[in-house]
């Protein structure tokens, strides 16, 4: 018996009776009817063609759809070298990509007034309106914290001063010039202008001097305030800028309200300002930007309370309770409510808290104190 190999149900030559044969065509020694070595070349054709048939992986050639697609983007790769610069630098133009998938070029912008201006230009390219994609898509903003270096500086961030840090109200313009709002406790000395000098965002960082003490009230004995304490209805000083430019009227706005997040995402614009409030109805919801917890809402709990501060001789009249999130080196932050979008109404500043809920003294009594200013853009 000859070992054979059976493949899908055919019965192959065995390999001694081709070797037989082979030696007794070059032989002689044997005649070999053309019949039989007819037979011989049919069966070997089809054992080759039944070999192939079942083989694993047959390499097959390139399809012309494959050979297309490949020039089809190189095509387009070349365009793009061409288009991206022509595009983007052009107004409103946010990104220009090479979309291998969607096998155009894409190109996003700010909104649909710039989409002609794409047009014209790749129009005078030679690219055809085929080749190309146009989406209106949101800006692209560089990420910061509210503890990173701001110029202009805004409302909202960190500042430095001494040994410690606290957030900046607010900047304003008031008679004595260009101004920030901050907390008279973020001073060198609570009550009294001594000239405590700020960084932004800390002398580590940044050493330069941005702005000066420039006014803080002393706090003021007898009348209506209690024996052995000292009193104001405002915990807030003004700081006059040096050479640093700021931007009145914007307030730093984080990723969202209550999330805990310090990356600044945009800005709330202060459009209005309340001087003539220091009583505000309970369950008013109010907004604070501080530099440790962020940007916190909740509703006002008490209104035009008088407290005191805990270890110090200092009281504070007529000031506003409000149940949201603060922590420490949150001292100055604004606190405004929304008007409508991102339009907001400044109506005081954060100065105290305890663990759910923080203090602020009212804009009516900051202006009192510190005289005229304007906060709005």
């Amino acid at each position: 018996m000859f070992a054979h190999v059976q493949t899908s149900g055919r019965r192959l030559i065995p390999a001694q009776v081709v070797q037989s044969l082979i030696a007794q065509l070059r032989t002689g020694s044997r005649m070999i009817s053309r019949n039989v070595a007819s037979r011989f070349m049919i069966a070997a054709s089809a054992t080759a063609l039944v070999a192939c048939a079942d083989a694993p992986n047959p390499v097959q050639p390139p399809s012309s759809a494959s050979l297309g697609l490949g020039v089809g983007q190189d095509r387009l790769a070349a365009l793009f070298k061409e288009a991206s610069p022509a595009v983007m630098a052009l107004g409103g133009t946010v990104f220009a990509d090479h979309d291998e998938k969607a096998g155009k070029l894409v190109f996003g912008v700010e909104n649909a007034n710039a989409i002609p201006g794409i047009q014209r230009a790749l129009a005078a390219l030679g690219i055809q309106s085929g080749d190309y994609a146009v989406e209106v898509t949101e800006p692209i903003r560089q990420l910061a914290t509210l503890r990173d270096v701001f110029r202009p500086t805004q409302a909202g961030i960190q500042i430095h001063w001494s040994r410690y840090v606290c957030t900046m109200g607010f900047n304003v313009d008031h008679a004595g010039g260009r101004s920030f709002i901050t907390n008279s406790h973020c001073t060198n000395r609570q009550g009294g202008t001594e000239g405590t000098t700020y960084a932004q965002p800390s002398r580590t960082i940044d050493p330069t001097v941005i702005a000066t003490e420039a006014d803080d009230p002393t706090y003021f004995t007898g009348g209506v305030c209690p024996k052995g304490k000292a009193c104001r209805y405002s915990d807030a000083s003004r700081a006059l800028y040096g050479s640093t430019a700021s931007n009145r009227g914007e307030i730093a706005r984080t990723t969202g309200a209550n999330n805990g997040s310090l990356t600044v995402d945009g800005f709330f614009t202060v459009t209005s300002q309340d001087i003539t409030t220091s009583e505000f109805t309970i369950g008013t919801v109010l907004n604070k930007v501080g530099r440790t917890s962020g940007w916190s809402q909740g509703p006002v709990s008490r209104t035009c309370v008088n407290t005191n501060v805990q270890g110090s001789k200092v009281h504070q009249l007529c000031q506003t309770f409000v149940d949201a999130a603060v922590a420490g080196g949150d001292s100055g932050s604004p606190v405004f409510s929304i008007t409508s979008g991102d339009n907001v109404r400044l109506v005081g500043i954060l100065w105290g808290g305890g663990t759910d809920y923080y203090v602020m003294s009212p804009l009516k009594q900051i202006v009192q104190e510190l005289g005229a200013l304007t906060a709005t853009k």
